[in-house]
């Protein structure tokens, strides 16, 4: 072995440049659920991704925000990750609960139906559809990938949801959880 390379290997492990040390730092800095969420469903963001240009980590927040990393009773009854409603033109199955809505920012307790999956995947091809078939969302494909500031803003801006501090509210997440770096 080449002298000094054995303390060079070592640097690399210290310093987390190998792949196995990166993967155990990614996941120690988020809590559980948000890993086994981000490890579940990643692959579905990626093929979401390669087939409307929406970017992987808006993806994963939106999903993860909107389910609480899947474990919200709208993911678990409704296999509903974006907490998409079921409005008029909504064909398919619905399911209904008490909601937390804001009404000029004020937060109001209401009854919303939600659209109903009957699998995960569908709930994630239906966003990609929802998102590039509204007109409110047209000019978010004009925004760089990387941008996820005004991908947060432009998703609040057209109504996606109506919580004040949405934007705010995804920007945390992929803050945090370094979602960035999916």
């Amino acid at each position: 072995m080449a002298p000094g390379l054995p303390f060079l290997l070592s640097m690399l492990v210290v310093f987390g440049f190998t792949n196995h040390a990166g993967i155990e730092k990614r996941a120690a800095s988020r809590p559980a659920k948000v890993q086994e969420y981000i490890d579940k469903y990643r692959y579905l963001s990626v093929e979401l991704n390669e087939m409307t240009g929406i970017p992987t980590t808006i993806i994963i927040a939106v999903a993860g925000v909107e389910s609480d990393w899947g474990t919200s009773e709208l993911a678990k009854s409704a296999n509903n990750h974006f907490g998409i409603k079921a409005n008029e033109d909504w064909p398919g199955e619905q399911y209904c609960k008490p909601s937390l809505e804001y009404i000029d920012g004020f937060p109001m307790q209401s009854w919303e139906c939600f659209r109903k999956y009957a699998l995960i995947r569908r709930s994630y091809e239906d966003f990609g559809r929802f998102l590039l078939t509204r007109p409110n969302y047209k000019n978010l494909l004009y925004y760089p990938s990387w941008d996820n500031w005004s991908w947060a803003m432009g998703l609040q801006a057209g109504g996606y949801a109506t919580d004040p501090g949405y934007a705010e509210k995804l920007m945390q997440a992929i803050e945090e959880y370094e979602l960035y770096k999916l």
